[in-house]
């Protein structure tokens, strides 16, 4: 059975980077994972037609997730710090928390009769987070806040064309609107979700404000020519919202398509591929409030990157035209007239990951390898920025587990994902069970990381050894159908050197230090629903 609903519902369930607070990181949030069991009917549901006469056609869908939490020694014994009501704050050490979003969905189509389709979608997300909300050393979501936002609203043409005797389709699309290039690993998310938004774990929001997107698919070939803007508000997000970011760029993928598959609108589609990405921030925040940051000096940054992926180099005799994958990004970031205590910007950041399917064996198990380097610079204050940024960074959708957070423990509520470098070792295996249906699939899954920074000096820490962490996640994930998906996930993670410090530096100013320890775990679940 396909994962391609597995892989939908991880990108539902995904945080982006998190802002920095008592000395320079960016952390991001992974996302985690969870087991549920339910009783639906055996067709699976997807979008329900309103309207369809002449050539028009309205559909509805709603999708709902919810997710929960228990984090025993949070952060090595540094705890959670959470808000309360007369501003002060509450400290959790063994933190439990929960998340829930709804999300109503109004797409319509119209076929006119002059040779191209009219496109509209709109939707809302309302989202709140309960308990003692996110588990960072300074939660971003405790209080219970509750939202309802707009997600999306946006309208567009679809063209049909026919050139150098193949078949494309050109979209324009304006307005606000989801837009990811490949994998997500430069850009997927435009839209934060912390403070008063809620669901910061879950992360349901992914769309940018316009103009908009103008698209060109093809059968080998497809680009994009996008102007767009994160969506930031720090008055709804507690101070912790990324700068708002005008930018304009383009990309342009050579790809091959799996059997059957569309890869020029399908990213999962595609058996190979390589990708050139280019944008240029024409206006950004700059305030001091991002001073000395790993997202200061956007302004005027210029933003090139090469990614690639699949089955590249296929050899029939070796098993590697279909066993062997190799996925990779590498990202340089460029600025002469930077602010925000910066004269200039020299940033990267990159990873390469070699995979194999023993497609022979019992279970299929699947095992690869990643390195990622989130570059750091020794000196935080210097004249030079050297620590990467991660804009508009999510978690993927080729894995449920095994994303570009380091670990559901440390890389989702500690590290940073800049001046890092990452040892990833993920194996799953799908068994020949099916619990509730002929057609599910259960994945079970191990995900070791080692993380180190490369510059503790560059974090603010000074005579500290590099080594952040070790971390093993055990998973469970499981898919009744393409609409519904829940898994389950725990680990533990032991603390090194630069790990001990980070949590010894990120509790408030004027709390009393507790005792930092080498373990920490984590018990999560999620579900995700499509109606």
């Amino acid at each position: 059975m396909s994962n391609s609903f597995v892989r939908h519902a991880r990108s539902h369930a995904t945080s982006v980077c998190r802002g920095s607070r008592g000395f320079v990181k960016a952390s991001c949030s992974l996302v985690a994972l969870g087991l549920a069991a339910f009783a639906a009917p055996e067709e699976v549901r997807a979008e329900q037609t309103l309207v369809s006469i002449k050539g028009i056609t309205l559909q509805g869908a709603l999708d709902i997730g919810g997710s929960a939490f228990f984090l025993p020694n949070t952060n090595f014994g540094a705890g959670s710090y959470g808000t309360k009501s007369s501003g002060a704050l509450v400290r959790h050490k063994n933190s439990t928390y929960g998340e829930f979003y709804g999300k109503p969905m109004l797409m319509g189509s119209w076929q006119t009769g002059w040779g191209f389709t009219v496109i509209g979608k709109a939707s809302a997300i309302g989202a709140t987070t309960l308990g003692d909300g996110d588990a960072e050393e300074v939660s971003q979501t405790s209080g219970t806040p509750r939202s309802i936002y707009l997600e999306e609203a946006n309208l567009g043409v679809e063209v049909p064309l026919k050139m150098a005797g193949g078949h494309q389709i050109l979209t324009v699309q304006g307005g606000r609107q989801a837009f990811a290039v490949d994998d997500g690993f430069l850009i997927g998310k435009g839209t934060y979700s912390a403070g008063d938004r809620g669901a910061w774990w879950y992360a349901p929001r992914y769309a940018f404000s316009g103009p908009g997107v103008i698209k060109l698919e093809g059968d080998s070939v497809r680009g994009d020519v996008f102007m767009l803007e994160s969506n930031s508000d720090n008055d709804i997000d507690r101070g912790y919202d990324r700068p708002k970011t005008k930018f304009v760029g383009f990309d342009v993928s050579w790809f091959k398509n799996k059997p059957g598959g569309h890869g020029g609108s399908t990213y999962a589609n595609r058996a190979a591929y390589v990708t050139l990405t280019y944008f240029h921030v024409r206006d950004a925040d700059g305030s001091s409030h991002y001073d000395y940051s790993t997202r200061a000096d956007r302004n005027g940054m210029n933003v090139a990157a090469l990614s690639w992926g699949g089955t590249l180099f296929p050899v029939k005799a070796l098993g590697i035209s279909k066993n062997f994958t190799f996925y990779g990004n590498f990202v340089s970031e460029q600025n002469s007239h930077a602010g925000n205590g910066y004269k200039s910007v020299e940033a990267y950041g990159m990873f390469f990951e070699p995979g194999y399917t023993f497609s022979m064996l019992p279970w299929k198990p699947h095992l690869f390898y990643r390195y990622t380097r989130f570059g750091g610079g020794k000196n935080a204050e210097g004249s030079v920025k050297r620590n990467y940024d991660t804009f508009f960074l999510y978690d993927g959708k080729r894995y449920t587990y095994g994303g570009y957070w380091p670990g559901e423990i440390v890389g989702m509520y500690l590290a940073p994902l800049s001046d890092l470098e990452v040892h990833q070792f993920d194996l799953t295996g799908t068994p020949p069970v099916h619990l509730f249906r002929k057609k599910d699939e259960l994945k079970l899954g191990v995900h070791f990381y080692d993380l180190s920074l490369l510059y503790p000096s560059g974090m603010g820490l000074k005579n500290v050894g590099r080594h952040v962490s070790n971390e093993v996640d055990f998973t469970a994930e499981y898919m009744l159908d393409e609409t519904t998906s829940a898994a389950v996930a725990a680990g533990t993670a032991f603390s090194g050197p630069a790990g001990r410090a980070l949590s010894r530096a990120g509790v408030p100013t004027g709390y009393r230090m507790h005792n930092i320890g080498r373990h920490a775990g984590v018990l999560e679940a999620y579900f995700y629903k499509h109606f």
